[in-house]
């Protein structure tokens, strides 16, 4: 085989694998709250948060209450900007890992959904 060959093959395989590395997030699968605490691996949950539950915020960081389709709620930790829409979503999505010592999951990545904003309702 020749050394352009070679070359060439190592170049497309670190591509992918670039490639594969910075698509994390859109590959990762949506999990119960139990199966999050379980695994301990990197992935997407999501809930609606109560209304009555607390959102404390601290320096560069925010935790809130995310209640599951079955009913479970689990506490969110998030370190970063509060996204705009935050206390007018109707559910959210969180990306990240379960932290047992701290019982809470740790989000990089929060996505909210609001319906209404694509409802089809009239604008005055």
């Amino acid at each position: 085989m020749n050394v352009k060959r070679i070359v060439g093959i190592i170049i497309v395989a670190a591509c992918v694998g670039v490639a594969a590395f910075s698509m994390r997030g859109m590959l990762t699968p949506y999990v119960s709250f139990a199966d999050a605490m379980k695994s301990g691996e990197y992935v997407q949950i999501i809930g609606e948060r109560p209304r009555s539950a607390p959102v404390e915020n601290s320096d560069g960081a925010f935790a809130f209450t995310l209640r599951g389709g079955d009913g479970a709620s689990l506490r969110v930790l998030y370190r970063g900007v509060k996204p705009q829409n935050f206390e007018h979503a109707d559910r959210i999505v969180a990306l990240g890992t379960y932290d047992a010592d701290s019982g809470v999951f740790v989000a990089d990545r929060l996505l909210v959904k609001c319906p209404s904003k694509y409802s089809g309702e009239k604008r005055q």
